[in-house]
């Protein structure tokens, strides 16, 4: 049996209350039958009998010959005497008898039938006076009309509260009655599942980022944010170029470059201090003018604490591979909604999804790239450096639908309209074949390049960056808008 639907619920409720009403109006009448009731023999608007109906035989009372009363005794005194000297006996009249309640019997209600016992007496009852009814006390009538009106008043009262309580409860219910959410598709078929729309959040007031000092050349600053989106609580960092406090920049929106590490990500970025060096490189390009002035955003990459990575066999285990896991840390809703919003809030940067890049190493790598292709809303271009490009983390367990919807596989063939830059080391081999593969499969407008370097992800830094100079828009007006391998820089 399906569950009753909110608005059977209001129904249902509404016409419950007015059950009890209408109940407790109809108990308040008074039935029939009784005194003064509607119908009732004597009351006004009492049905008369037809008068061709036959009457019903009535039965005949009998009742034994009344005794003779004894006279009433005189009282005697003693009179005044004659001149005879004989006294007068006084004239005594007997003593009234009390009224009786009855009215005398007439004489054409006494029969004495034919055939009849001897001193039997039968007493028509059709013929007998009718009963003189009590006294009503003084005021009843009065007191009658006023119990009734008040009795009418409360009964109307009720009817009133109840109808009030039906519309209150009526909307209370209504509150959620069965209508989609905003933005929520709609399924052709009523009794098909709603998918639910994404949730209206209301603009963000700008984040307390915390200021952690200068940092090549430029000012780097924290917050812990707790994403409402995503629920996932982690650190980010934000990197502003020394362009963004200038006065000439002032009314400037700025390119942003987000920066996903090395596994596990737990702490500061890898990309922000690590061996690669990534920020000392792009400070340079900066200052050289080979790369827009890029606001750097970098988040932790796993929401996990270390001492929870050290608690672990085998911390690799523990990678949500840039992904929406079900029933895990929601860590693509993080990075992309949450993270970007943030920023967006609190810097002067732009909306452009052309003024915005992603570049990451190993699982970070796998970050750009997916990234890239799953949020094309959000992004021009994604530079991996020895990235994986395929998603088997054990945290997937039975989820394979989810896995495959989320694969750069899945997510390449729907063609979007990004740039990604695949870069391996030159040793890895299985990883360059992966990358070829996923360029042999792309169309237009989806656009892949790779390359390889020997010496790690230090080596492979420089072409990434050229890359990424090549097809981000720079809408600060910092640089022209030309790249080093023959593309515009406003794609």
């Amino acid at each position: 049996m399906r569950p009753m639907t909110r608005k059977a619920v209001k129904l249902l409720l509404i016409a419950a209350t007015l059950g009890v009403a209408v109940a407790v109006f109809v108990r308040s009448r008074p039935r029939p039958g009784a005194p003064g009731a509607p119908g009732a023999p004597g009351a006004p608007g009492a049905p008369v009998a037809d008068a061709a109906e036959p009457e019903p035989v009535r039965p005949v009372r009998h009742f034994p010959p009344r005794q003779a009363e004894p006279a009433p005794r005189a009282a005697l005194s003693a009179g005044p005497s004659a001149p005879d000297g004989t006294r007068e006996l006084p004239v005594v009249e007997a003593e009234a008898a009390p009224e009786s309640p009855f009215a005398p019997v007439p004489p054409d209600a006494v029969a004495v039938p034919s055939g009849a016992a001897s001193g039997v007496v039968e007493i028509d009852p059709d013929r007998l006076p009718p009963l003189p009814s009590a006294p009503e006390p003084s005021g009843a009538p009065a007191k009658r009309r006023r119990s009734q009106r008040v009795l009418g008043g409360v009964v109307a009262a009720f009817v009133v509260a109840a109808g009030a309580v039906s519309v209150l409860a009526y909307r209370a219910v209504d509150g959620g009655d069965d209508r989609a959410p905003a933005g929520a598709a709609v399924s052709a078929s009523p009794s098909a599942a709603q998918p639910s729309g994404p949730p209206s959040f209301g603009p963000l007031a700008p984040q307390n980022f915390t200021a952690v000092g200068d940092r090549s050349g430029g000012s780097l600053s924290r917050i812990t944010l707790d994403g409402r989106r995503s629920g996932v609580r982690a650190d980010v960092w934000v990197w502003l170029p020394p362009q963004y406090k200038r006065s000439d920049f002032q009314t400037k929106k700025f390119p942003v470059l987000m920066l996903h590490s090395a596994y596990p990500g737990a702490g500061e970025n890898s990309l922000l201090s690590g061996q690669a060096s990534a920020l000392s490189k792009i400070a340079d390009g900066i200052a050289r003018g080979t790369l827009p002035p890029f606001v750097v955003v970098a988040p932790e990459l796993t929401p996990y604490a270390q001492a929870e990575l050290d608690a672990a066999a085998d911390p690799s285990v523990l990678d949500t591979e840039c992904s929406d896991i079900p029933g895990k840390a929601k860590m693509a809703t993080f990075h992309n909604e949450d993270v970007r919003e943030a920023v967006a809030a609190t810097f002067r940067v732009t909306n452009d999804r052309n003024g915005w890049a992603l570049l990451g190493e190993g699982a970070g790598g796998l970050c750009a790239a997916k990234y890239a292709l799953q949020y094309p809303q959000y992004y021009v271009a994604g530079a991996s450096l020895s990235g994986p490009t395929t998603l088997k983390s054990p945290l997937w367990g039975a989820a394979q639908a989810a896995r495959d919807g989320q694969s750069l596989k899945t997510l390449l063939a729907a063609h979007p309209d990004v740039s990604l830059f695949l870069s391996d080391n030159t040793s890895d081999t299985v990883g360059r074949q992966a990358s070829n593969a996923l360029k042999a499969a792309a169309a237009k407008p989806t656009d892949v390049e790779t390359a390889n370097a020997g010496g790690g992800t230090v080596k492979q830094l420089p072409s990434a960056l050229s890359f990424l100079a090549d097809t981000v828009t720079d809408s600060s007006g910092a640089r022209p808008p030309t790249g080093t391998n023959g593309k515009s820089g406003n794609r």
